[in-house]
């Protein structure tokens, strides 16, 4: 009943004019609602798209909520920390069943790899790159 709708994940924010220029200026999605407006939503390909909403008492998860799938990793990490973006220490943790081998901020998995970072309101975010 619910595929035939997009999946839209709503992030907390301490500060919005902070998470506003961070999603915007630093992992360049576009900024789908008007400049000030809560909730803001940006978007992705595919018609996919994240909302963040001024709730300053809610923490943030400490796993990922919202997840990339991408190519080219290890590039789109290093053009996204020119922008400023924090990417989170590694660890070895499994992946079906696989241990992971960090090469920088990349966690190789062998079938995937897979790098983590943090947006400025400490919402932790995936970038996954399936390999084979």
């Amino acid at each position: 009943m619910l595929s035939r709708y997009y999946v839209n994940p709503i992030l907390p924010a301490k500060d919005g004019d902070r998470a506003r220029s961070f999603y915007r200026d630093v992992l360049g999605l576009d900024l789908l609602t008007g400049p000030t407006d809560d909730p803001m939503v940006f978007g992705a390909a595919g018609g996919s798209s994240i909302a963040l909403s001024e709730m300053p008492d809610r923490v943030p998860p400490p796993y990922p909520v919202v997840s990339f799938m991408v190519t080219g990793i290890e590039e789109l990490v290093e053009s996204l920390k020119a922008r400023g973006a924090t990417f989170q220490p590694l660890s070895a943790a499994s992946f079906a069943g696989v241990e992971g081998k960090a090469v920088g901020d990349v966690m190789d998995f062998g079938q995937a790899k897979s790098a983590f970072l943090k947006d400025p309101e400490g919402n932790l975010i995936a970038l996954n790159e399936f390999i084979g």
